[in-house]
């Protein structure tokens, strides 16, 4: 957003307009509101005026292009993927976002698995339809399935409405919703994952990678948004 805003002749300190950029991003990647509307809206506020109707499209050309310096994935992301396709146990990502931006950021990552993303699917996490899709790219009932998200409500409380296992990865230690019924389990790592399972092979389960801008790198452009799933 901070180049976009360059683009329009602004000059924006980071740091002072970093919790409204990151406020803005998560109402995207939540489906909550689209960048057509977002992005005018906070150029308007900060002195850009009649900025275009291809802002979007600005943003995602700057977005595109920071993919390879920018994003990496989170600790343990690539370990766990690697047991994971040792046990057979079968992955598919579910993400919040934009097409081609998810699937160029899994692939700087390294995961070359099935890829379902709500701008193409014409559906978005927290509703059912886009969790009935994981599971019929998976081919598995609902119920064979544990599907593991960094979001409450979007990922834990949508997967379990949709009738899939929730597993709550809270790697940023955040408190869960007051009044909202606790997570099937909840893990800090990734790692931790298959340590819910005795025998360390879990049976139809989903799995979440996610991939994130190094806080070091991003310098104020958070990206974070890679829930997958797998079942065995």
């Amino acid at each position: 957003m901070l180049a976009v805003a360059a683009d329009c002749g602004l000059e924006l300190d980071a740091e002072a307009v970093r919790q409204t950029i990151e406020s803005l991003l998560q109402a995207f990647r939540d489906g909550l509101s689209p960048l057509e509307e977002l992005l005018p809206s906070f150029l308007d506020a900060h002195g850009a005026h009649g900025v275009g109707a291809d802002i979007a499209c600005r943003w995602r050309d700057h977005a595109l292009a920071l993919v390879d310096e920018l994003v990496e994935p989170v600790a343990g992301a690539c370990e766990l993927l690697a047991a994971l396709a040792e046990r057979e146990i079968r992955v598919a990502v579910l993400t919040n976002g934009w097409s081609p931006l998810q699937e160029r950021k899994l692939a700087a990552i390294g995961y070359r698995g099935p890829i379902l993303v709500s701008a193409a699917l014409g559906v978005a996490k927290p509703a059912r339809a886009a969790f009935d899709l994981l599971v019929r790219e998976l081919d598995v009932a609902p119920g064979e399935c544990w599907y593991v998200g960094d979001t409450p409500m979007v990922d834990i409380v949508g997967a379990r409405d949709a009738g899939l296992h929730g597993v709550w990865f809270d790697w940023e230690g955040h408190l869960w919703p007051v009044g909202v019924p606790a997570p099937e389990a909840r893990i800090e790592r990734l790692a931790q994952f298959l340590t819910l399972f005795p025998d360390g092979s879990p049976r139809r389960s989903i799995p979440q990678v996610v991939a994130t801008l190094s806080p070091d790198k991003a310098k104020g452009k958070e990206w974070k948004d890679s829930d997958t799933g797998e079942p065995a």
